[in-house]
C-alpha cells in the first residue's frame, strides 16, 4: 500500500499533493468541453468511440512521464484499474450527452467524493483529525457540488420546459428549428432504417435536449434518456471512481508516477477488449462477420480526431494530477480534491458556453462553489495521514 507522509515531518510533501490535486482538477474539469461542442454534436459519438479517443490518449501522453525522470515499471494492478475506468468513462460520456454536462458532472463528482473517503477513511484507514469534522466536510463538498451542478443547469430545463432548446453556446432555439436540425442529424448517421430495435442500445446523442428527451428501447422497454444518463453519472461516481484503489496495492517504484504507465497498458487493453466483446456480441446477433463489423459505430476521425485528442490529453492531465495527489494526501483526501474540478466545467458551462445567464443564478452557483472550496479546504486541514513508513 501507499505510504503517507506528514506535513510536519515533509511539508513539500503535501504542498506537491495539493498542487497536483489543482492540476488534476484543471484537467478532469475541462476535458468534457471537446464531447459538448459541435463536432460531437454534428455526428452523435458513440460512447465507446470517444472513450477510445480518451483511453489511446491516455497510453501515448503517458510516456511523458520519462521525460520527468521516471523509469519504466509495469504493475498488473494497472489492468484491474483499468477495469473500473474503462466503463467508468463510457457512462460519463453517455452521461454528459444524454443528461448535460453540469448536472452529470455534479452526479459524478459528489458520488465520487463520498465513494473514495469511504475507501480512504473505512477500508485503508487514512486516519483523520477529527472523524465528525472529516465527514461534515465530505457532505460540505457534496452539497456544494449539488448546489453547482443545479444552478448550472436551471436555465436549461426551464428552457426546455418552455419548448426552448439552448445550443451549445447558449442560443435559443424554439421546437421547429430544433425539429429540423434532428432530420438533418438523424439522415446523417440513421441510414438502415432496417435496423433492429435492439440497435437503440448502441448510442449517443447529441446533447441538445431535444435528444435527452427521446427514449432508449432497452429488452422492450422505453427509458428517458436523460433519466439513462443520470443513472450512467451515478455509475461513472461509484464504479468508475475507485480506479485508483489498485495503486493502494502495488508497491516499490511503481506508485505514483510510475503507476501512470501501467494505468494506460490497462486502460487501452480494457478498451480493446470491450470492442472485441461488441463485436462478438453483434457476431452472435446477426451470424455474420462482415454485417457485425459493419453494425460498429464509426470513429468519424475525420471530425473527431482533434476533440477526441483534446479530450483524452485533458484527462490524462487530469489522471496524472490525481495520481499524485492520491500518492500524496491519500485516497480520501487526494482524489476527492481532484473533483473540484466541477469548478473548473461550471465556469466552462457560465462564462463558455452561456448555459447560465441569469446574474442570481449565478451567484447561486458561485455561493455553490464556495461551499464546496470550504469543504474541501476543511477536509485537507482534518487530513492527517500517517508516519512515513506506514502502509
Amino acid at each position: 500500500m501507499l505510504v503517507y507522509a506528514t506535513m510536519a515531518s515533509d511539508p513539500s510533501s503535501y504542498i506537491l499533493g495539493w498542487f497536483a490535486a489543482f492540476i488534476g482538477t484543471i484537467g478532469f474539469g475541462s476535458f468534457a468541453v471537446p464531447i459538448k461542442g459541435d463536432a460531437a454534436n454534428s455526428v452523435d459519438i458513440d460512447p465507446l468511440v470517444m472513450q477510445s479517443y480518451k483511453s489511446l490518449m491516455c497510453f501515448l501522453t503517458s510516456w511523458l512521464v520519462v521525460l520527468l525522470g521516471q523509469e519504466v515499471t509495469f504493475t498488473w494492478w494497472g489492468l484491474v484499474s483499468g477495469l473500473f475506468w474503462v466503463p467508468g468513462g463510457a457512462f460519463n460520456i453517455f452521461a454528459i450527452r444524454n443528461a448535460g454536462l453540469a448536472i452529470s458532472q455534479g452526479i459524478v463528482a459528489s458520488s465520487i467524493v463520498m465513494v473514495s473517503f469511504i475507501w480512504g477513511n473505512l477500508i485503508f484507514r487514512e486516519p483523520v483529525k477529527n472523524q465528525i469534522i472529516a465527514y461534515g466536510a465530505v457532505w460540505l463538498i457534496m452539497a456544494g457540488l449539488y448546489g453547482m451542478s443545479y444552478y448550472s443547469t436551471a436555465e436549461s430545463l426551464a428552457a426546455e420546459s418552455a419548448g426552448i432548446t439552448m445550443t451549445s453556446h447558449g442560443e435559443e432555439k424554439n421546437e421547429e428549428e430544433e425539429g429540423l436540425m434532428r432530420k438533418k442529424s438523424d439522415d446523417s448517421f440513421e441510414n438502415d432504417s432496417s435496423a433492429p430495435p435492439s440497435e437503440s442500445l448502441e448510442i449517443t446523442t447529441q446533447q441538445h435536449p431535444m435528444r435527452r428527451g427521446r427514449s432508449i428501447l432497452i429488452c422492450g422497454r422505453t427509458y428517458s434518456r436523460r433519466n439513462l444518463g443520470l443513472f450512467s453519472a451515478l455509475m461513472c461516481g461509484t464504479w468508475g471512481g475507485s480506479c485508483l484503489v489498485p495503486m493502494h496495492y502495488s508497491s516499490g517504484d511503481t506508485n505514483g508516477l510510475g503507476y501512470v504507465i501501467s494505468f494506460s497498458i490497462g486502460a487501452i487493453a480494457v478498451t480493446i477488449l470491450l470492442w472485441i466483446l461488441r463485436f462478438g456480441y453483434q457476431l452472435f446477433k446477426l451470424k455474420s462477420p462482415k454485417e457485425a463489423y459493419e453494425v460498429l459505430p464509426s470513429f468519424h476521425f475525420r471530425v473527431m480526431w482533434l476533440p477526441g485528442a483534446t479530450a483524452g490529453s485533458l484527462w490524462s492531465l487530469g489522471n496524472v494530477g490525481s495520481i499524485v495527489a492520491v500518492e500524496h494526501l491519500g485516497q480520501g483526501v487526494g482524489y476527492s480534491a481532484s473533483q473540484g474540478a466541477l469548478l473548473i466545467s461550471g465556469i466552462w458551462g457560465i462564462f463558455y458556453f452561456k448555459e447560465v445567464s441569469k446574474p442570481v443564478i449565478i451567484g447561486k452557483w458561485f455561493l455553490s462553489a464556495f461551499v464546496t472550496i470550504t469543504g474541501i479546504l476543511l477536509l485537507g486541514y482534518e487530513s492527517s495521514p500517517a508516519e512515513p513508513g506506514r502502509r
